[in-house]
């Protein structure tokens, strides 16, 4: 079987909080978010066998405790990720996807044959906001992207409610891109309608500093990722709706908020 494959990170620390992971990045992605720092993995193709993931997996599997798919959108390739994650499970690796929401049937296969533990999903913007959601994965200002924000808006959401329906892990995130996307109009608006979504089901929800020197957007290279300290100003913000709030940043990595210190 063929997949197409980007590049991997043998043993990282920071993919899946708590866990050393092997990390693949695979191709590909409906999906042409401006601020998007794996552009290179959204137009060409490398198809590899499986067997050369398969190797590394085996190769890192003394030293890690989990492998985490991500990309581009993992869940493109459905045929590709189930065998894999059949894979690693096979090896005793616990199994996270990164995906951006937008394949709810692949969702629920996987979860169906037990091939997952977490899953992250991408929250871009508000899950009531067509036009910003379409701002957010590219609609404006790329002419290659021919999907409607208000189906990507109902497939996330799908996303998450089959997640959460099955009792499997899962982390909901938004990368904070200053002056793009992450005011703090935005940040109440996303967290609100993530609450309104969820009800008393709710997961983590993470704050990710975004950076933008490498963004598929020329326009937005020279912005200025906020500072963790700016980061921990939206959390309370973020918490009028959510309580499980975390913040990502390289300053200190991953950190739930406590909002008594803060």
């Amino acid at each position: 079987m063929k997949v197409n494959y980007g590049s991997s990170v043998p043993i990282s620390t920071v993919d899946w909080h708590g866990k050393v992971s092997i990390v693949f990045f695979l191709r590909g992605c409906p999906y042409r978010c401006p601020y998007c720092q794996n552009h290179a993995l959204l137009f060409d193709s490398n198809l590899v066998d499986t067997s050369v993931l398969e190797a590394e997996m085996k190769k890192s599997r003394p030293f890690v405790s989990s492998v985490v798919f991500s990309g581009g959108e993992p869940l493109m390739q459905k045929d590709a990720m189930m065998h894999l994650a059949g894979f690693a499970k096979k090896i005793g690796l616990l199994v996270g996807i990164h995906t951006n929401g937008y394949y709810p049937h692949v969702i629920a296969e996987l979860i169906e044959k037990g091939l997952v533990d977490k899953f992250f999903i991408d929250v871009k913007a508000p899950l009531n906001d067509v036009e910003k959601y379409a701002k957010a994965i590219g609609c404006k200002d790329y002419s290659d992207i021919h999907i409607d924000p208000q189906i990507v808006i109902e497939k996330v959401c799908e996303s998450i409610i089959i997640v959460l329906e099955k009792n499997v892990e899962l982390e909901l995130r938004t990368t904070i891109i200053r002056d793009f996307m992450g005011s703090s109009d935005e940040v109440s608006e996303i967290a609100r309608s993530i609450g309104e979504l969820t009800g008393s089901r709710e997961p983590v929800y993470v704050l990710q500093q975004g950076f933008a020197e490498n963004a598929m957007l020329e326009s937005l290279r020279g912005i200025k990722p906020l500072s963790r300290d700016e980061l921990l100003e939206l959390a309370p913000i973020a918490h009028e709706f959510l309580d499980n709030i975390y913040v990502r940043s390289r300053e200190k990595g991953n950190e739930k908020v406590n909002f008594e210190s803060v």
